[in-house]
């Protein structure tokens, strides 16, 4: 068990309010009804694959070094996390379908398959959104009462390794995007500072905001 005083781990609430508005907002996009121009459906396509490939990180993360740590420590919880780890093979099959979606749209996009694609994000968000309810309201306290802040942040190190450096930008944009102004100002914390200060801008700002219009308004 860590110290008495539990860890600050309010950054899963945040990652999950990203993953929550990220697949809505592509299914959206998806059924806008304009014929899209092979530059759009490859930009959709590669936004889509992304934002999946996230939370397949995301999770593999929590399996790899948050989930053992919890059953070891706390052997009482084994039942629960042995749900969590039901719900994420359900997640995991949800990627895999959304995911092989999109392939389909990408190689002919259709507007049935545009359609099935965005069915297919409907149904992830059908299976995810439960289950990130459930890790904030019973497994994310636990772990602020029983990693240590070490062993914590090292879970989001690992998430942050599979995402590629000419995207970080563009993730930590997609991340800040649905927060309130206290959260954004406790991730940029996280940011090393030359980043978060002189060059917050050209590496952060400045490519969310035109990669944020060409998501909404491209065509």
């Amino acid at each position: 068990m860590s110290a008495a005083q539990p860890i600050d781990v309010r950054d899963m609430r945040i990652i999950h309010a990203t993953f929550r508005s990220a697949y809505t907002e592509s299914a959206r996009l998806l059924r806008a009804g304009s014929t899209p121009s092979p530059q759009r459906v490859t930009f959709l396509a590669d936004h889509v694959d992304f934002g999946l490939q996230m939370l397949q990180h995301h999770h593999e993360s929590e399996d790899e070094l948050l989930y053992p740590l919890l059953e070891a420590r706390v052997p009482e919880q084994a039942e629960r996390t042995e749900q969590i780890d039901h719900e994420h093979l359900q997640i995991a099959a949800a990627i895999d379908a959304a995911l092989a979606c999109s392939a389909e749209w990408r190689t002919a996009p259709t507007p049935a398959r545009a359609e099935a694609l965005a069915s297919a994000l409907d149904d992830l968000v059908a299976v995810l959104e439960p289950h990130l309810a459930d890790e904030e309201a019973e497994v994310v306290p636990l772990a602020a009462r029983t990693l240590t802040k070490e062993e914590w942040e090292a879970i989001g190190a690992h998430s942050r390794a599979s995402i590629p450096r000419d995207r970080m930008g563009i993730a930590f944009g997609m991340i800040l995007e649905p927060l309130d102004e206290a959260d954004r100002a406790y991730m940029k914390q996280s940011l090393p500072l030359p980043v978060r200060t002189l060059l917050y801008k050209p590496l952060v700002e400045r490519p969310w905001e035109k990669y944020k219009h060409q998501l909404r308004h491209g065509t």
